[in-house]
């Protein structure tokens, strides 16, 4: 499964020319965990401006479903950073693994901006919770950000998440699931939320992140505490380089070049990327919502009491 998703790779390492070969080999190494939708774009602008080799960094990725697939491989070394979730970060903690929030990856602030959400086939007549109940939503993971918000979401609009089946899907495989009736509804994000809507046939019928929790924070990005204690200059430099990646980023909303970096590892056709507006990227933890989410968590049950944040979230990402 492990393959760099750098698709400008060539070029970043240099191995195009002797000297620069040698410089690469000076580069660490830094494995890090993602998941190849829109919301790790900074990410991977950080890497094709240069900015990680700037501090001396070179960024090896490897694709996951979710966070909460990723956290096991970071927390059992295969991994030095991964991309997740609050969810999946808070509950890790809970269950008394070793990690520590050290970056923003992704918040819902603009409600005109969130390409998130339910999806249905447009004959469905699906368009509330309670319309759901006996039926099926695709989520990419169990007892994760996406779940979490999918059950809330039926139970705001008047359904009971109980009598609801959550079925793990793939991001990209979940438009085939809902045209092929596989799932009655699908928790989609960008790319594939807009890759979807665009070829007709299916609608959105509710934006969970906005209509449960507006300016919900969602993404982050975690290390193990015994990596920021034994490599502190390693992290740093991998949140100031990450930093001027979500810099370039929002500064390039609507700029060719931001699409075709996103096609570049989601494989999504730039031609539909452009029919939807672009969110900005937080550059720091919002910890008033990260506090709101864990108290979500507590009411469906995935964790049984509120847990020190200030333990969890370090102070690189405030």
């Amino acid at each position: 499964m492990r393959r760099a998703f750098v698709w400008l790779g060539l070029a970043m390492l240099g191995l195009s020319a002797p000297p620069a070969a040698s410089a690469a080999a000076d580069l660490e190494k830094v494995r890090v965990s993602i998941i190849p939708i829109g919301d790790v774009a900074p990410l991977f602008a950080a890497v094709q401006q240069g900015y990680f080799r700037e501090v001396g960094l070179e960024i090896d990725t490897t694709p996951s479903a979710g966070g909460a697939a990723g956290i096991p491989g970071l927390v059992g070394g295969s991994f030095d950073i991964a991309y997740g979730n609050v969810v999946s970060a808070l509950l890790a903690a809970q269950q008394g693994l070793d990690v520590k929030v050290i970056a923003a990856g992704t918040n819902v602030t603009d409600p005109k901006l969130d390409a998130t959400g339910i999806f249905a086939k447009s004959d469905s007549g699906i368009k509330s919770g309670k319309d759901l109940e006996g039926k099926s939503i695709a989520v990419n993971t169990r007892n994760n950000v996406i779940w979490l918000y999918a059950r809330a979401w039926v139970k705001t609009t008047g359904g009971d998440p109980e009598r609801v089946t959550f079925k793990e899907v793939p991001f990209p495989q979940m438009e085939d699931a809902l045209r092929q009736q596989r799932v009655d509804a699908a928790f989609m994000v960008p790319p594939f939320s807009i890759v979807a809507a665009q070829k007709g046939g299916l609608g959105k019928v509710g934006m969970p992140y906005s209509d449960v929790q507006p300016g919900v924070d969602v993404g982050l990005y975690v290390t193990t505490g015994k990596l920021l204690t034994t490599k502190p200059e390693t992290v740093k430099k991998f949140v100031a380089a990450l930093r001027k990646g979500v810099e370039w980023y929002n500064a390039n909303l609507t700029n060719e070049a931001l699409l075709t970096l996103i096609s570049g590892y989601t494989k999504a056709d730039v031609a539909l990327l452009r029919l939807a507006p672009v969110p900005t990227a937080p550059s720091r933890t919002d910890m008033a919502q990260v506090r709101k989410t864990m108290e979500l968590m507590i009411e469906s049950k995935l964790i049984p009491a509120p847990l020190d944040l200030d333990k969890i979230v370090d102070p690189l990402a405030r």
